[in-house]
């Protein structure tokens, strides 16, 4: 099991990812997460979402990245216009992985009036 800390506290546990907010603001991501999956879920961009309840996130887990291939983030951006925003990191490498052989967004509930929270 590993653990990592930010806005919410995240384990990663044989095939899942739970999203446990510590704040406010990760309690927000994980609402605005569940919301971006269910709109965009038929693209194979984002990270599958099993459930959220009360801002806490259940995802698939999925495998590292080797390589990161940025020319994806334009498309994302393109597609889900709430992930063009200035304060979001979409080419930290830590915020992708690989899915069914496609390289998708882990953490996507940041949006424009939450990254202003930072």
């Amino acid at each position: 099991m590993r653990i990592k800390i930010s806005t919410r506290i995240v384990f990663l546990i044989g095939k899942y990812a739970i999203k446990i907010p510590i704040d406010k603001r990760g309690y927000l991501q994980g609402k605005n997460e569940s919301n971006l999956y269910d709109k965009y879920k038929r693209y194979p961009y984002l990270a599958p979402l099993i459930w959220e309840k009360f801002g806490i996130v259940c995802q698939e887990r999925c495998r590292e990245l080797d390589v990161f291939d940025a020319c994806v983030v334009t498309g994302v951006k393109a597609l889900m216009p709430e992930l063009d925003i200035d304060n979001c990191d979409l080419y930290n490498k830590e915020n992708w992985g690989i899915h069914k052989e496609h390289q998708v967004l882990l953490d996507y509930g940041i949006n424009q009036s939450i990254s202003k929270m930072y």
